[in-house]
């Protein structure tokens, strides 16, 4: 599938800073997006004229966002053939389940420790739109707790670490029907006050949370043996 014959590809132009340092960002976190909530599916080949044309940028900083989301495991490409969004392979997120489960706690413990009346004001907020919009995707907001928190920690490498698989395993949630269930309003909520409170519950919150997607993943795999 390319963009032009895929029906879910937008016929808007999201909003664009102006600002050239700004930019690669924005058009990376519009297709991180978009991949994550599956605007993009899996699969479906991603071509550099039809992105520059969507976003009104030049190819620089298309392919900047693309070689960026190469390594996060959610683009694959092949130079001068085709770049791609990456199939969703249930032994590859079942890898990084595992591998969050070993490096989530530690991070989160970090994150709680060092918390600061920002990140705590910055929390509720972000927790207040789900109370507030039915519209809201609790993953989202999971996400974007998951963000705040782990922005704050300084074990820079732990953090890049989990940047690297944790995404997969976030737009698994997104996409997959069965697993999405496991993060609904009131449990999220319930992790974002966890986790603005200062309060190491969360981390107990998390790991269930990653247990449950391991669950999941091990029926599916049952019924395919």
């Amino acid at each position: 599938m390319t963009i032009d014959d895929s029906s879910s590809f937008p016929t808007g132009m999201p909003a664009l800073t102006a600002d050239r340092r700004l930019l690669r960002n924005d058009v990376f976190e519009v297709l991180l997006t978009r991949i994550l909530n599956g605007g993009f599916v899996p699969g479906e080949r991603l071509k550099d004229a039809e992105l520059t044309a969507w976003l009104r940028v030049s190819r620089t900083p298309i392919r900047e966002a693309l070689s960026r989301l190469v390594p996060l495991g959610l683009v694959t490409t092949a130079p001068n053939r085709f770049t791609r969004v990456a199939p969703m392979i249930d032994e590859e997120i079942a890898g990084a389940v595992l591998v969050l489960q070993k490096l989530y706690p530690d991070a989160l413990a970090e994150a709680l420790r060092l918390r600061t009346e920002g990140d705590e004001l910055e929390l509720r907020l972000v927790a207040g739109r789900l109370e507030r919009d039915g519209g809201v995707s609790p993953i989202e907001i999971f996400q974007r707790v998951l963000l705040i928190a782990l922005a704050s920690i300084d074990n820079q490498v732990l953090a890049e670490a989990i940047e690297t698989v944790h995404l997969r395993v976030l737009r698994y949630l997104y996409l997959t029907p069965s697993a999405a269930s496991i993060l609904d309003r009131e449990r999220v909520l319930d992790f974002a006050e966890a986790v603005a409170s200062g309060d190491s519950v969360a981390i107990g919150m998390l790991e269930s949370v990653l247990a449950d997607v391991a669950a999941i993943l091990d029926r599916t795999a049952a019924v395919i043996d």
